[in-house]
């Protein structure tokens, strides 16, 4: 299943099906997807943690097949385009293993703490399948050389390497994560949610600004925030 807690527009959502490693169904996936369509307008923050010991071992490859490929795989872009879209600030929090599927929740994160312990993989090649949502993305996250060895191999990396190729934001020990989630949690929420949210959406735009152009898209883009405040 998948829970999700709001409280002082801070949402904790939990995949909740540890003895399959939280790997998601198409139902899950779908859940995963009406959850955060419902918390646009009434969360600021959003995290995102698996229930034992793995974070999420991506798709449920023994789940039975139903429907066509084309609404499998459109299942996948509707939960990568409502966490795209949200508009707070999502938390991913990694402990055990991300794979696959897992570790295109850690990319579409705005921010991702993980464990000491955690590891990361991408299957999909060995299992005789490009990712190609995970390389729609991937780009932004990770250098060329390091995303083709992580694609390409299949190998599974640590924290620490993740961390080195950009791929989360913080390591922290295993012990310390839940503490380093909620401190993280509660420093966030004391700044201005409109703030965030003007954060989030002009570093996301900028970058498809050309280069020539960003000083003045800057100069409008802070005046028009700055003349909303007052």
């Amino acid at each position: 299943m998948i829970a999700c807690d709001v409280q002082d527009r801070v949402a904790r959502i939990v995949i909740r099906r540890a003895e399959a490693g939280n790997a998601l169904t198409a139902d899950l996936i779908r859940r995963l997807r009406d959850v955060f369509r419902d918390l646009y307008a009434s969360s600021t923050i959003v995290t995102l943690t698996g229930d034992g010991p793995d974070f999420c071992l991506g798709r449920d490859r023994n789940e039975p097949k139903s429907g066509t490929l084309y609404d499998a795989f459109s299942l996948v872009t509707e939960l990568n385009t409502c966490i795209s879209d949200f508009p707070g600030i999502m938390i991913s929090a990694i402990r055990g293993r991300a794979h696959g599927l897992g570790v295109g929740l850690v990319m579409r994160s705005d921010i991702a703490i993980a464990s000491s312990d955690a590891t990361f993989g991408l299957d999909e090649v060995q299992l005789g399948i490009p990712p190609m949502f995970i390389m729609a993305v991937i780009g932004d996250h990770l250098a060329p050389k390091h995303a083709l060895d992580a694609i390409l191999t299949g190998r599974e990396f640590s924290a620490n390497e993740a961390l080195q190729m950009g791929l989360v934001s913080r390591v922290v020990p295993t012990s310390a994560l839940e503490s380093g989630l909620d401190d993280l949690v509660a420093e966030l929420a004391t700044r201005d949610p409109e703030v965030i949210r003007a954060c989030k959406s002009y570093f996301r735009t900028v970058g498809s600004v050309p280069s020539q152009g960003r000083s003045a898209f800057a100069l409008v883009e802070q005046t028009k925030f700055a003349m909303s405040k007052h």
